[in-house]
């Protein structure tokens, strides 16, 4: 009896504890959202990932400021390099990089949600975490996308103990088919938590079709140059066997120029077709696979540009 009254103090006292915290907490946004006006383009970035009231107190709170690449390299210093841009810096507020590049549109509205979804997870209690946490290492094991799970590997290998904390804002972000448990969760942060899924996919579409397009052609040229090397070949044996063949036609009307050549000088001619048109193949062939290393080389150009424009990718990171 004396144990059970101990432990119901204990509990007791944690949660005066608790709603003390979170009653603090409130008074402090409260205080800072005040006087507090978001920019036109952070108040977009919260209506077009549909985020609640709780989400964007959450958001406009930390005060967001859309900085350049230089900018945002500075303040959210890491060597993690992942599609989403941007950081969380308890103290100091949320940093996102200004993406200009329209074929990146969605960047910056998942990289939003993502950075709130991590002042969310800072604000949970220990046990808020735990629970959250075994749902969203259920989801991994389930989950069949191997771009997550090498990023989780990434964030792994770096520094284990953010692993769930970008779980998290990944899989609310991200990921596509999430449990009841989880999708309910979320509901606290956004009203349509795919709309952000799908501006991710569709951004992230943009690097798979260029790889993929950038796979098929390198599998193109490999199998072009097999056949050029094939023609080549085929081209220079054919060249020696016409030399071979005008040098003894050549020798045989020296040595008897009143003999009737008039066959062989057709079969001759004939083999010497045959050599322009096999030259003329090899030529055309030539030209096809050097417009697909071109175009290949374009790909290539093409997805180092979209990579340079997020060239200082950063861990979306909870600054300790």
């Amino acid at each position: 009896m004396k144990r059970l009254k101990r432990h119901l103090g204990t509990a007791i006292v944690v949660a005066i504890v608790i709603v003390g915290t979170r009653f603090t907490q409130d008074f402090q946004d409260w205080s800072k959202l005040l006087t507090y006006q978001p920019a036109p383009e952070i108040s977009r970035l919260a209506a077009t990932t549909t985020m609640t009231d709780t989400a964007r107190r959450l958001f406009y709170v930390n005060q967001p400021i859309i900085e350049t690449r230089k900018s945002a390299l500075n303040l959210c210093k890491s060597a993690e390099h992942t599609i989403v841009l941007g950081c969380y810096v308890v103290s100091k507020g949320i940093f996102l990089q200004a993406v200009a590049d329209p074929r990146l549109q969605g960047v910056m509205e998942v990289t939003a949600a993502h950075e709130m979804l991590h002042v969310a997870y800072q604000r949970m209690s220990l046990f808020e975490q735990t629970q959250i946490n075994q749902q969203l290492q259920t989801i991994l094991g389930q989950l069949q996308n191997p771009r997550i799970h090498k990023l989780v590997e990434t964030y792994n290998d770096q520094d284990p103990k953010s692993v769930n904390n970008e779980l998290h804002s990944i899989l609310g972000t991200e990921a596509r088919n999430l449990s009841p448990e989880l999708e309910e969760h979320y509901r606290k942060y956004f009203t349509d938590r795919l709309a952000i899924v799908t501006l991710s996919e569709r951004y992230e579409g943009v690097f798979t079709a260029l790889r993929d397009k950038a796979k098929t052609l390198s599998q193109q040229l490999v199998t072009r140059k097999s056949t050029l090397e094939q023609l080549s070949a085929q081209v220079k044996q054919e060249a020696e066997t016409v030399e071979s063949e005008r040098s003894n036609l050549q020798g045989s009307i020296v040595a008897d120029p009143r003999n009737d050549y008039s066959f062989r000088v057709t079969t001759f001619n004939n083999r010497v077709n045959s050599y322009n048109q096999l030259v003329s193949q090899l030529r055309e062939q030539t030209e096809i696979y050097n417009q697909l290393v071109n175009e290949h080389n374009s790909l290539a150009l093409e997805e180092k540009s979209l990579v340079e424009s997020l060239e200082n990718k950063s861990t979306q990171q909870v600054a300790r």
